[in-house]
């Protein structure tokens, strides 16, 4: 359907993952992720991403980070027919403020992050050995997590992912992300989050997708 004079289009999806955490000390720790998401109707592939960080704590309050990302993207349109998986670099920064509010603990997260596209021929069947700079990314989530049953909590929050410096500078908002779900503890160092994210995208021509997102997460930490 349209909106105004947009164009915008539903999508359904699956996206699952891991984050592995491994403590080196009180302050420092490193995490690593692994990501995979497809289409559900039809099951096609549509994005592999790796990316690892390390992090600094401040108190109990504060942490900044740095990293870098892989991202391996298939075509946004499952009805593509040509689907060469083109990769792409993100390296960034990211600050986390978290405080307890009574029985509710919430997040602050604010990252920012470069993104950078493997160049490929007109065609887009094989890639070239370029790598070009595509554009900045300023990222902040609010999110909230809160006791229900036993051991198990809930999960809100909502982000907001901007662009600077893209190719059409109208397009300033690359997307809207809602999320609510379970955190289930499976042991002591690992847990299952699971709900729905909504995502709405905004395309450099100015469409729009309007996701509605399985999110399956393991998270795992060492020692």
């Amino acid at each position: 359907f349209t909106f105004g004079q947009q164009k915008i289009e539903h999508q359904n999806q699956l996206w699952y993952g891991y984050y592995l955490t491994y403590s080196i000390n009180k302050q420092w720790y490193l995490q690593g992720e692994a990501h995979e998401r497809h289409f559900i109707s039809p099951v096609l592939h549509h994005q592999t991403a790796f990316r690892a960080h390390l992090h600094r704590n401040f108190g109990k309050n504060w942490e900044v980070s740095a990293g870098a990302a892989l991202f391996l993207n298939t075509p946004n349109d499952p009805a593509a027919t040509v689907r060469l998986a083109i990769p792409e670099y993100r390296p960034h920064l990211e600050g986390l403020y978290k405080h307890n509010w009574s029985k509710l603990r919430v997040d602050h997260r604010f990252r920012a992050e470069m993104r950078f596209n493997q160049a490929a021929n007109a065609a887009r069947t094989a890639l070239d050995e370029s790598i070009n700079f595509s554009n900045y990314r300023l990222r902040y989530r609010i999110q909230v997590l809160f006791p229900l049953l036993k051991s198990i909590s809930g999960k809100v929050n909502t982000e907001i992912l901007l662009n600077a410096a893209q190719e059409n500078p109208e397009n300033d908002l690359d997307q809207h992300r809602m999320f609510a779900g379970l955190s289930i503890p499976l042991r002591t160092n690992l847990a299952l989050d699971v709900g729905y994210l909504h995502a709405f995208q905004q395309r450099p021509n100015l469409n729009y997708y309007d996701r509605s997102i399985l999110s399956i997460m393991v998270y795992h930490r060492i020692p």
